[in-house]
Parts: C-alpha cells; structure tokens; sequence
C-alpha cells in the first residue's frame, strides 16, 4: 500500500502542463513538517522537524527536471526515498539557487509560488536574488485544483487510517476514566494508533469539561470530572494521508441534557452523511444538520459555528485539514474524489460543548464513509453510564 513512483511522475507532468498553459516559467512549491501536503504531493516525502527546521522547497523551471530543498538532515534520508534525483540541503542557497533558476534569470520570467503564505521571508528574498527581474504571483490554487481529487491509492491509505482511528476512539470510549489528565488521554489515543503502525497527522486535541468551550485546545493536566464532556479529535495518518475522526466522551454523572443533546447530534450526522453525492453544493450539509437540530432546540448553539472557516468540516488529505472548506458560506458543488471531514460542532451547552467528526469519500454515486465507528454504532454509544 502507497503512493507508487510513476503516480508522484503523473503528477509532476500535470502540474507542469498547467504552469505551462498559465504562462508560467517556473513554479516554487514550499511546506513544512507541519503543512506537509503541497511539497508532499510531489516528492512523497514529509520532513522531521529535529534539530533543524523543516522546510521543503520544490522548484519546477519549464521542461527540467524538479529540484527539491530540504534541511540538511532531511536531506540525507530524502535523497534514499524520494523518486526525485536532485535533493539538496538548503544550507547554501545562495551557491545553488542562481545555477538553478540560471536559464531564466536574464529575462523578465514569470514564477507561480505556492505555499506563499507560509514561505519563510529569507527563503523568499534569496529565490528573488537568484531571478531579479522575474514576476512572483501567488497560485496555491494551481497545487489545490490537482490535490482536491483523491485517487484510489490515495483514498486507500485515507481508509487505513480511518480504520485504526476508529479503533482508537472505540477503546477510548471504554479506557477513558474519571480522573484522568487530558495529556493521559492522549497518550491513550496515540499509544494505540502507534501499536497499529499509525503516524501522527497534527496534535491531537483532548478537551474537558470547560475546555470544550474553546474550538482548540492543548491537552493540559486539568483531571476529569463526573459529567465532564471530554472530546477526543484525533488524526492518525498512513504513507502521509490523514485521518480527522472525532468524538465526544459523556462521563458518568452527567446532566439528561447533556446525553440527549450528544445523541441528537449522532443522529443528525448518520443523516446528513448519506445525503452526500456529486453535484450537491457544500452549503447542503451545512442546511441538513441545522434542519436536524432546529426541531430538538439546538440551532442556537450550532450555527455560530458553522460559519467561515471549517464551519461543518473541510477537505482531507495529505494534510489534517485542507481547502476547500464547508460552511454555511459555502457555494461550490462537490465531486467524485474529493475526501471531507464532515464535522458536527455544539458549544454553549449545559457541561460545554462538543464535537463529532467523520471522513468520507466521495464516489461518482454517492458517497463513502471512511470512518464507520459514529456510524455503526449505537447513537449513545460514547456515553458512559
């Protein structure tokens, strides 16, 4: 299972073929450990932030090969596993980058960056050295246009990940106690996932009782108490795809209240996720769960959250979280590949908030849960009585 050299050569071609047919003479593609997935998508490789940073800078001038930049230490391991053969340590910049970019340099070239608004400003500067009459646009949407569609191999990995984090989140329901840290938690969580052979996406985010008022949060040593919600957003990834299953915990003692308003929103998922298919506007999520809470008294505290950024979920990938979004300001129309996190946020409750999370695929007839534990199982599931 993975990501096969000839794929990562299919979609260096792709995106050299729209450089080109955009006017552009050179494309400068950068991330990081932490934001992997735009340098990721080419070279397969995902660098470790250790003792150095962690960048990786990929750089596409017309019909040449690609040039990958890494961090010294990355790069020793990079140039064993990446298909690409140029890898470089990024220490000397300023020796390599004007060799590199030296068949534009003379003229007034145009150059795409994406990844711009996480490109270091040195970094930036030096590129712009190396091609002082070159024109810089910013065109992440070049990148995204390629890394939106899933393909099987892709989606592949996403499900193994999904599996083992819907093993992660089955135990836990079962080995989260009263009197447990929020930090305990989430050593629970990644000690399974790391058993099953898992990497880790992005942090994993444990909240508790008052906790759950914020949209993140830092698992502290704040203990758990009786009736605490403890929400548990846990992100495991295989051959660098992601997974962004979540649940919510009720401990024991808790408010009536509290249990009905976690199975109302069990509920609402497994009703609006079947609904998913090619064609449908994202903004539909967003009206089918409010259509859901509006009769159980929820909406309230459900659609301050379901604005802007994530509102009601957001692509999955290479990275935990990445564009496009889904909201209730959302108007574009989904299609066969795409991979969302469908999301269901409830704050201001009586014992906080919580929130539910499920991964899906969609297919040229419908669509295709990843995760299946929310789905399966019984609505009250993760109450503890």
């Amino acid at each position: 299972m993975g990501i096969t050299h000839e794929e990562l050569k299919q979609r260096t071609e792709r995106l050299r073929q729209r450089m080109k047919s955009e006017g552009y003479d050179a494309l400068v593609i950068y991330s990081d450990e932490y934001r992997s997935g735009h340098s990721s998508y080419i070279t397969n490789y995902r660098p470790l932030n250790v003792i150095e940073e962690s960048p990786q800078l990929v750089i596409l001038i017309g019909d040449r090969q690609p040039v990958v930049f890494l961090g010294r230490l990355n790069a020793y391991a990079a140039k064993d596993l990446c298909w690409i053969e140029d890898v470089r340590g990024i220490h000397r910049p300023y020796t390599d980058l004007p060799e590199i970019f030296a068949p534009i340099a003379g003229r007034h070239s145009k150059i795409g960056l994406i990844g711009k608004n996480i490109l270091p400003v040195e970094i930036y500067e030096q590129v712009s050295e190396a091609v002082p009459q070159a024109s810089f646009e910013a065109r992440d949407d070049i990148m995204l246009d390629l890394r939106k569609i899933k393909s099987e191999a892709e989606i592949a990995l996403m499900e193994r990940a999904a599996e083992i984090n819907d093993e992660v989140l089955r135990q836990a329901v079962k080995l989260v106690k009263v009197g447990m840290t929020e930090v305990q938690v989430a050593g629970v969580a990644e000690n399974i996932a790391r058993k099953m052979n898992a990497d880790i996406g992005s942090a994993t985010v444990v909240m508790s009782g008052p906790n759950t008022k914020y949209p993140a949060w830092r698992a502290m040593d704040r203990k758990i108490e009786r009736g605490d919600y403890v929400m548990l957003d846990f992100n495991p990834a295989v051959g660098h795809y992601c997974n962004d299953g979540g649940i919510t915990i009720l401990m024991p003692g808790a408010d009536p209240e509290q249990e009905r308003a976690l199975v109302v929103g069990h509920r609402a998922l497994k009703k609006v996720i079947p609904t998913i298919r090619p064609g449908i506007t994202a903004r539909s999520i967003f009206d089918t769960l409010l259509a859901e809470l509006e009769p159980e008294g929820l909406a309230e505290h459900f659609t301050p959250y379901a604005k802007g950024l994530r509102g009601v979920g957001h692509a999955v990938g290479l990275d935990v979280v990445e564009p496009p979004n889904l909201s209730s300001d959302s108007d574009f129309e989904l299609e066969a590949g795409m991979t969302f996190a469908i999301k269901l946020d409830l704050h201001d409750l009586i014992g906080g908030g919580y929130r539910v999370e499920v991964v899906v695929a969609v297919t040229e007839s419908g669509v295709r849960p990843l995760n299946k534990l929310v789905l399966d199982e019984p609505d009250d599931f993760a109450v503890q009585r």
